[in-house]
């Protein structure tokens, strides 16, 4: 059975929204601030914000596919277009993060004139509108991954704005240029942290991996726990999207259960929903364990 994640996926799309308009705000701003104020760990926020708005636009634009139809030629839909967008948006953070960790270098061995005050200014403006984002994305975040890849680069973009506001202090306190581009090096290894957990996860859905959260011996027993089941093999688990989940297996039961099949496959399949949040469920019943049959088979050759 499938399941329906229309009414959660345009509860996200209008937070996504905001969140973009507000993003694009916050990244023109910032740039704008660095530019004038010689500051790189502004302008490397400001760079790290409009990842975000890619990010938010990509997220978008996935939402809308997972809700067109399913089809014979696209039987589960376009829901691992999500998955897609989140592995780049991963990639784009990390190729991001390595641009501004070596930018970072390259300044601090020759540090510019950095307008403190103006950094700071911008800076706070900055951290405001990133808490507002993260806020908004922090409930759509446990259901979507896309959401989650946003939340994350929000949480990335508010510790980066308090770098940049330590640093902007350390400026108009002590006069010490250096303090910028250290602040845009720890930038760049705060988003690389979070594009590292956005591809890891993304790469296991793709890989079509148990997902993290379950135990796939916990799952076995669990449905070995409903009576008339004797064994489980063949067992998969797999995510195809955000909150949506699948399994296939072997279920052997006993000889005199075979005629309440449809039963026994109901009672499965609620102890999986139940349970883990199973709902796409594809079990075989069979009469003997796979040693019988395989024994079977060498008896016959």
């Amino acid at each position: 059975m499938g399941l329906d994640l229309s009414a959660s996926s345009r509860s996200a799309e209008k937070r996504l929204w905001i969140a973009f308009f507000l993003s694009a705000l916050i990244a023109i701003f910032e740039f704008t601030g660095g530019f004038l104020a010689q500051s790189l760990a502004l302008v490397s926020d400001s760079g790290h914000v409009l990842t975000d708005v890619l990010a938010v636009g990509v997220g978008i634009l996935t939402l809308r596919l997972g809700r067109k139809p399913h089809t014979a030629r696209r039987t589960f839909g376009y829901h691992r277009a999500e998955i897609f967008a989140a592995l780049v948006n991963g990639s784009v953070l990390i190729a991001a993060a390595l641009l501004i960790i070596f930018e970072a270098y390259l300044r601090l061995r020759q540090p510019p004139t950095v307008q403190g005050p103006l950094v700071l200014a911008v800076a706070s403006f900055g951290l405001l509108g990133n808490l507002t984002s993260a806020g908004l994305l922090s409930r759509s975040r446990r259901t979507n991954l896309n959401v989650k890849g946003v939340f994350l680069h929000t949480v990335g973009d508010v510790l980066s704005s308090l770098a940049v506001i330590v640093s902007s202090l350390i400026v108009i306190f002590t006069g010490y240029l250096g303090v910028d581009p250290v602040a845009a090096a720890i930038i760049g290894v705060l988003i690389m942290r979070n594009a590292y957990v956005l591809v890891r996860d993304s790469t296991n859905i793709l890989l079509e991996a148990t997902p993290r959260q379950m135990q796939l011996e916990t799952i076995a027993k669990t449905i070995r726990s409903v009576d008339g089941v004797k064994g489980v093999h063949d067992l998969h688990v797999w995510t195809i999207t955000s909150g949506l989940y699948a399994l296939s297996g072997h279920v052997t039961v006993d000889t005199d259960s075979i005629s309440q099949s449809s039963t026994l496959l109901e009672k499965i399949e609620a102890q999986l929903k139940g349970s883990f949040g199973i709902e796409h469920v594809t079990i075989q019943i069979e009469k003997e364990t796979l040693e019988n049959i395989q024994g079977h088979e060498a008896a016959a050759i």
